[in-house]
């Protein structure tokens, strides 16, 4: 028998539109905006929208330094 493991919000290897929207507390509609400007690199699985979470760090590293 598997056991499955609960893996906790912060250590999800991937994110959604909708779950990158909470985690970087934007609207939807203006993470879906960074997606299609490639600003944040993402991909599709079976159709479905999916962003790596070490993007979304990187984003936000470079953000914070463009922002100093």
């Amino acid at each position: 028998m598997r056991t499955l493991r609960v893996v906790d919000d912060d250590q999800r290897p991937c994110f959604t539109p909708k779950t990158l929207a909470a985690f970087l507390a934007i609207s939807e509609r203006t993470a879906r905006q960074l997606l299609a400007d490639e600003t944040i690199p993402s991909f599709k699985i079976a159709g479905q929208r999916r962003i790596l979470a070490e993007d979304v760090y990187d984003y936000v590293a470079h953000a914070k330094r463009k922002a100093a």
